[in-house]
């Protein structure tokens, strides 16, 4: 995993193919799709970011959230299939990092 000073992550495995290329990260607060209306999250839940990832070839959604602590990143992931569906299933994973 690789974050830039401007704040923006890349994900590769072992073998350095790309499984998350460079992206922005955003914070939750400035996710128009996550806050501030009615039926989306109230709190702007500072030191939260994310990024969302649509690969529609695949015909999936991911949504990413990251936060820091001290010289370590904690991690959700939640992916779903699309269209969305109140119905739909999804995959999640979960972890840290540790630099």
């Amino acid at each position: 995993m690789t974050i830039t000073s401007t704040g923006q992550v890349a994900v590769q495995d072992a073998q350095g193919n790309t499984l998350v290329p460079l992206t922005p990260l955003i914070a939750i607060a400035d996710t128009t799709y996550l806050y501030g209306s009615i039926g989306q999250l109230q709190d702007p839940c500072w030191g939260l970011f994310t990024f969302r990832l649509t690969d529609v070839n695949a015909g999936t959604q991911q949504d990413v959230f990251v936060t820091f602590m001290d010289r370590s990143i904690l991690f959700s992931s939640f992916k779903t299939r699309l269209p969305l569906s109140s119905g739909n299933t999804y995959d999640y994973l979960y972890g840290a990092g540790l630099k």
